[in-house]
């Protein structure tokens, strides 16, 4: 391909570049200008965080292709401001709480600097609008309204943005000082993607074409011949187990997949190259050999005596039982009683960075820089699978934009451990959207059956429940996600009645694991509803119920813990009630 010359202006700075024509802006700003402040979470002009300045107005760099930049202006977050002199909007994001991982800040300052820069005086609607391209999956946008909104104050000579914070002798409840603020809204800050060393090849996973099948046959021939293809592995050549698993008793999850795939998420086979276009290419050109097995797809199917295995030992994982007191004996003492069964859909984690890493092998030290949750859990993981002692693996957080729980599962960890262990290169892997969204953990999908009994002044009286989780291929942490559940089968109302069935079930869909609040959401889709039901059939107000049962000092739980300490069930409810209207 031949290159051509482009001329750009970067933050006032002139640049003359030679390049492949069908570069991307992003591409362009962040591997060839040096400035990886501008991110890429999507790759496919949706998320905002890839959005630069051009002639004063927002783009989606990672969409436009570079030449259409040619002779043009361009701003960036790092011509924003500098830690010494920030801009009002960067203070006002860190004053007002805007940033939280920081991987969608960039993008979200360059459109709210569009805004400003024409309208000083921007109504809420104003804002919401200028930055409905911008995707924040961590602060639930109001912050960034109020910041942007009191940067345009301080624009306007009204109100100058208090920053830096200052914090009394007591922290607790007072406003403080990011330690990681500055470095996010100057885009100074390093996620995996953002890390480069000199002659760093790029890794790229092949993922499989079935979601259940035997594999016959992995031919890397021809990938391996490919030009620019440093080396090709598959299981054979994980120098470990070729096992991970977040729960120590539970290791059911294949570095590369040998003899079968379980799902379309699992990796057959991994590609190193001289560039990530060239990996791609390389995947292929590998060619596999499956033979394509019946899948479950839901808990229902994969719960039949006859269900296709997912693994050798059968489809249920887990079976958590919760009992306490007399069930029976509840539901006789119950005026009324409510039932129903409920389904719960499996939630995409949706983290705006997707995964990356960076790893490089050297003096006889492995380490692996890297999106992560669980920093030493990876570690111990990349040591077993590449038979290294765990003294000689390194894992380096770098800043990690959002988790929510899908970041403490192993991704790509331990593959871009194993490239750099066997080329000795620096080895970067980064997913595209398509591989996060393939690969990611998810919250588990529910099937539940709930029974609730009450008397007839509202005091529950006996809990029955039968629940069913979709852990997916492998189980993650599946059974803390059925335990928790089970422990907290209604939720923060006591009763002393208890009998809970929760069952963890493998089945061919993506794997579900660590998502916030750990398996109580899905439950209270059912205890909520059937509360709701309760006091509609006794005559009183869905708040009236919740007040007669709701935890207090001194309550039950159903594992039978008392509460001491910190019970502020009632005071956030009765907060709620007031602040809602709901009386009026």
């Amino acid at each position: 391909m031949v290159k051509k010359t482009i001329n750009l202006n970067v933050n006032g700075k002139p640049y003359e570049l030679l390049v492949e024509p069908d570069i991307k802006l992003a591409e362009l700003i962040r591997e060839k200008i040096g400035l990886t402040g501008t991110k890429i979470g999507c790759n496919n002009g949706e998320c905002g965080a890839c959005t630069i300045l051009l002639e004063g107005e927002p783009v989606a760099s990672c969409m436009m292709p570079a030449f259409k930049a040619h002779g043009k202006n361009i701003i960036t977050v790092e011509g924003l401001g500098t830690a010494q002199n920030l801009h009002p909007l960067q203070k006002a994001f860190l004053a007002y709480g805007a940033v939280q991982c920081g991987f969608c800040t960039p993008g979200m300052l360059m459109s709210a600097k569009a805004l400003l820069d024409k309208n000083l005086n921007p109504t809420e609607q104003d804002i919401r609008v200028s930055i409905s391209g911008n995707l924040c999956r961590c602060t639930g946008y109001k912050k960034i309204v109020d910041a942007i909104m009191a940067a345009a104050a301080e624009l306007r000579g009204e109100q100058e943005v208090k920053w830096p914070v200052t914090t009394g002798e007591d922290v607790i409840g007072s406003p403080v000082t990011r330690v990681d603020g500055i470095p996010k809204v100057t885009g100074e800050s390093k996620f995996a993607n953002d890390i480069y060393f000199p002659h760093m090849a790029y890794a790229k996973p092949l993922l499989s074409a079935h979601p259940h099948a035997l594999i016959k046959n992995v031919d890397t021939e021809k990938a391996l011949a490919h030009p620019g293809v440093v080396g090709v592995y598959t299981s054979k050549d994980v120098p470990g187990p070729n096992i991970v698993g977040i729960m120590p008793h539970i290791k059911d999850t294949p570095v590369l997949a040998g003899d079968k795939v379980r799902h379309y998420g699992d990796a057959v086979a991994l590609v190193v190259a001289e560039s990530a276009e060239i990996a791609e290419e390389a995947l292929s050109l590998i060619n596999v050999d499956y033979e394509p097995l019946p899948g479950v797809f839901s808990v229902e199917d994969a719960m039949k005596e006859d269900a296709p295995k997912v693994h050798e030992g059968g489809n249920l994982l887990l079976h958590r039982k919760m009992y306490r007191g007399d069930i029976e004996k509840g539901f006789s003492e119950a005026a009324v009683i409510v039932e129903d069964s409920f389904k719960t859909r499996m939630n995409e984690h949706a983290y705006i960075e997707p995964e990356a890493g960076v790893a490089l092998y050297e003096g006889g030290i492995l380490k692996v820089y890297t999106i992560t949750q669980g920093a030493h859990y990876h570690r111990g993981e990349i040591a077993v699978n590449l038979k290294l002692p765990v003294t000689k693996v390194r894992v380096i957080q770098t800043t990690t934009g959002g988790g929510f729980g899908g970041k403490i599962d192993v991704s790509l960890q331990v593959l871009v451990a194993l490239a750099a262990f066997k080329t000795g290169r620096p080895v970067k892997m980064a997913y595209s959207r398509e591989e996060s969204m393939l690969t990611s953990t998810k919250r588990h999908p529910y099937y539940m059956h709930y029974k609730i009994g009450a008397r007839s002044d509202g005091k529950l009286t006996a809990v029955q429940a039968e629940i069913y989780g979709d852990t997916g291929a492998y189980s993650s942490h599946g059974p803390g996600v059925l335990t928790r559940t089970a422990a907290s089968v209604v939720g923060p109302y006591e009763v002393d009645n208890i009998k809970v069935d929760a069952y963890c079930v493998y089945t061919n869909n993506p794997t579900a694991g660590a998502m916030r609040a750990f398996g109580s959401p899905q439950a209270s889709i059912a205890y909520e509803a059937l509360m709701d039901e309760l006091a509609q059939k006794l005559g009183i107000s869905a708040v009236e119920i919740r007040r007669i049962n709701g935890y207090r000092k001194g309550s039950v739980i159903p594992t039978g813990q008392v509460l001491t300490d910190g019970v502020g069930f009632m005071e956030t409810f009765e907060n709620v009630v007031e602040k809602s209207g709901f009386n009026r």
